[in-house]
């Protein structure tokens, strides 16, 4: 894979934003150029033909000769004028520079202003025909040529102001350019460079309860900055849980190590007959096999964590499930619990095992929180796409705060670490649903009892999670 060649954000936005503004002062610059120039070409004609419209007022034909009266401006605003016969001879006047003299005559009567090139320089050329009328006759004729010459940079035009103005214009937009983008950049970047701090002080410091504090403007940076506290917030949250996490196992796994290690001992120093042996054996038996089913659920929620747990998803009767379940339980009932079925049909596409050691755990759990004699009722519901598998108890219920956190792994109402079940068992149930893309519920009054419902898609492409 090509590695990426990392950039600084300053130097990114402030490039392009240079880069945007230079291309703009440079549009800019050539738009203004381009109609400038045209506006200045269209002034200097202007300017040519009217300081020669009235010419022909200052030139006779007296007998066969031209003659130019001494009122004729030869140069006025740097426009040069040359009176010319018919034969392009120079009668009166001067060239400013000689290569124009070779120029033809244009005596067509809408003569156009000729832009030509001598030298280093531009220079507009005009002839005027002088037409007059003979004397004795009616008609007229042309009995010179006035041609006006001027060097386009020796004219001045408010345009050429206006195209100065535009180059100095566009550099000090440059500029202006380079300053704001540096200043923005910097103004956008300072705030994520905290944002980048303060996360790289939380990993040196592993002080999960700072905050990143931004007030600024910016609702983008605002965002990220609430987006990083959200974070911190679920990873202090399952720091906590975890470390709970490791206590709870070390506590559960220490009680029957501790009791085996006890036993030991005193089996070593004290026993001397086989009863009294075995009876130690037995409470030793018993110890290792919490061990190992806590060892087990843990390795359970692992695989089912890690997504390392076979699916076999199959299309069941619910009912036949329930009731093999309820059957099995009740068997190891040992407070007369008496479990009511109201099943109706359903069918649902499962993992049988999985949603087995859902019910298991529900019922098991409703069984343990009962008091003696008391019933447990077990509904299937089928209301529309949805599958609702109830389990309802009469024992001693729950707190609003227990409720919230009965889910949560090692957690049990009662806090008691001698009674029965590990605080697993709902935790686990709560995966399973999960992977059946469903939901478990629980509601719960204090000394009035429970109700856990298991809401499952009967479509497998649908989804309670939220």
């Amino acid at each position: 894979m090509r590695k990426i060649k990392k950039t600084s954000l300053v130097e990114y936005i402030s490039v392009r934003f240079i880069g945007i503004t230079f291309v703009m002062a440079l549009l800019m610059a050539i738009f203004v150029t381009y109609f400038s120039n045209e506006a200045i070409d269209f002034d200097i004609k202007s300017q040519i033909r009217k300081e020669s419209k009235y010419d022909y007022l200052n030139i006779n034909m007296e007998g066969n000769q031209l003659v130019v009266s001494d009122e004729f401006v030869f140069e006025d605003n740097q426009i040069y004028k040359i009176v010319l016969d018919m034969d392009g001879n120079v009668v009166r006047g001067e060239y400013p520079t000689e290569g124009l003299a070779q120029m033809p005559l244009d005596t067509n009567i809408n003569a156009r202003i000729r832009k030509i090139k001598c030298g280093n320089s531009h220079y507009y050329v005009f002839d005027r025909p002088i037409i007059k009328s003979d004397k004795g006759m009616d008609h007229k004729k042309m009995i010179a040529v006035v041609r006006s010459v001027v060097n386009r940079k020796d004219i001045s035009s408010d345009y050429q102001m206006l195209k100065r103005t535009s180059y100095i214009c566009a550099i000090v937009i440059i500029i202006l350019g380079v300053v704001l983008s540096l200043l923005i950049s910097r103004q956008i970047v300072e705030p994520i460079k905290q944002i980048c701090d303060t996360a790289e002080k939380i990993g040196q410091e592993k002080d999960l309860s700072q905050r990143i504090q931004y007030e600024e403007g910016f609702k983008e940076i605002a965002i990220l900055a609430d987006a990083n506290n959200r974070m911190l917030d679920r990873l202090e949250e399952m720091f906590e849980k975890q470390k709970q996490f490791t206590s709870d196992v070390a506590h559960e796994l220490k009680t029957p190590v501790a009791v085996v290690m006890a036993e030991c001992q005193y089996a070593k120093k004290h026993i001397n007959n086989k009863e009294e042996f075995d009876e130690e054996l037995s409470l030793i038996e018993r110890q290792i096999k919490k061990t190992n089913q806590i060892i087990h659920q843990l390795l359970q929620l692992s695989r089912l964590d890690q997504e390392r747990i076979q699916i076999n998803f199959e299309y069941v009767d619910l009912r036949d499930i329930i009731e093999q379940v309820c059957e099995t339980e009740k068997g190891k009932d040992q407070k007369m619990i008496d479990i009511r079925l109201h099943l109706d049909k359903a069918e649902a596409w499962v993992d049988v095992g999985l949603i087995m050691i859902v019910i298991r755990n529900l019922i098991n759990n409703s069984i343990k929180y009962s008091k003696e004699n008391s019933p447990v009722d077990v509904y299937l519901k089928k209301e529309e796409k949805t599958i609702k598998i109830i389990v309802q108890d009469y024992g001693c219920g729950m707190t609003e705060s227990e409720r919230k956190q009965i889910f949560d792994r090692f957690y049990r109402a009662d806090k008691a670490r001698n009674s029965e079940g590990f605080g697993l068992g709902l935790s686990i149930s709560a995966k399973i649903m999960e992977i059946h893309h469903g939901q478990i519920k629980v509601a719960s009054v204090e000394q009035r009892g429970s109700i856990f419902t298991l809401l499952l898609p009967e479509d497998p492409g649908a989804s309670y999670l939220k």
